[in-house]
Order: structure tokens, then sequence, then C-alpha cells
């Protein structure tokens, strides 16, 4: 996660640099996937303003703003609303969209024996590169994704995480 600081007053110190680095590092128990973020702190006469802009997986910005007589205050309360936003954005990405079956399937829990196997449409229906489909996998934490490889002539694959930000793909021929 990178963190960029700008301080947008005469008198900058580190210690406020210190803190904020601090209080940042632990936005990453509540979302994990955060790709950088932006502090702007400024003072004008005696409001001290903390606005942080947050970029996430997905594209998603996400962004807090607080002003107090404070600068910490100030700090803190940023931070402590993108915490709850970071919250409501990962809950949001753990919800499964509900899917509306077509008449006479289940729900997804066999009722016996012979009806355990549900035919499901795919997701990705137009063909996609193997970068697009690492992207879409790491945005939707999937265990992996099945997609028509745009650069194998559309052929069918499914892309998996073996580790260490490496992706295995296998090409059905």
């Amino acid at each position: 996660m990178q963190i960029r600081i700008q301080e947008r007053y005469p008198a900058g110190s580190s210690a406020i640099r210190e803190y904020v680095h601090r209080k940042v590092e632990h936005l990453r128990r509540y979302f994990d996937k955060i790709i950088s973020l932006e502090v702007i702190l400024s003072v004008e006469k005696e409001r001290h303003r903390a606005e942080i802009i947050g970029h996430l997986v997905n594209r998603k910005i996400v962004k807090a703003v607080a002003e107090t007589g404070d600068m910490y205050a100030s700090i803190d309360q940023a931070i402590a609303k993108l915490q709850r936003q970071l919250v409501r954005y990962k809950e949001m990405l753990k919800e499964e969209p509900r899917r509306d079956l077509p008449e006479g399937a289940s729900d997804g829990k066999p009722s016996d024996v012979g009806n355990r196997i549900i035919r499901m449409e795919p997701e990705l229906r137009k063909p996609i590169t193997p970068e697009e489909a690492v992207m879409e996998l790491e945005a939707t934490g999937k265990p992996f994704l099945v997609f028509y490889n745009r650069e194998e002539g559309d052929t069918p694959a499914v892309l998996f995480p073996i580790g260490d930000g490496k992706y295995g793909m296998i090409v059905i021929e």
C-alpha cells in the first residue's frame, strides 16, 4: 500500500507524518486490498482539515474529510470515517448476488440424491484477455474463474491463484 502525504501549511512536522503512517497502517485490518492512500492535511485559520482518499481494487475510490480545531483529532475522525466505508465495501463484496433460477430449479440445496447438479449460466459471456481475467478474479475473491480467452481464439479457460501473486491457467481445447 502506497501512502502519500501532502501538508498544505507552513509548519509541517515529522511527528504528524509518523502519526498518519501509524494510523493508516491499521486500515489494513478492515480491508486488505487498498492500493494507495492520499492524505491531504491543511490549516486555514483555526480549522485543521484532514482529507484521505483511498484507491481500492476494482477502481473503487473512497474519501473521508474531517475538520476540527486540532490536527490529530481531524486525522482520527477522517480515519474513522474511512474505516466505516471500508467495512461497508468489504461486506458488499462478500454478499453474493441472488440469481433468479428458472422454473423447476432448486436453490442449490439438494433435495434428494438425484438432483445434486444444478446447471447455471456463465457470468462472463464476452471474451477477455488473461490480464483482465486476473483483475476480475482479484476483484471477486473467488477461488477460480472460467472465461473465454480472447488471445487463444475465444477458447474456454480456467484461471486460479497458485500463490506468491502467480496464477495458473488451464486452456480447454
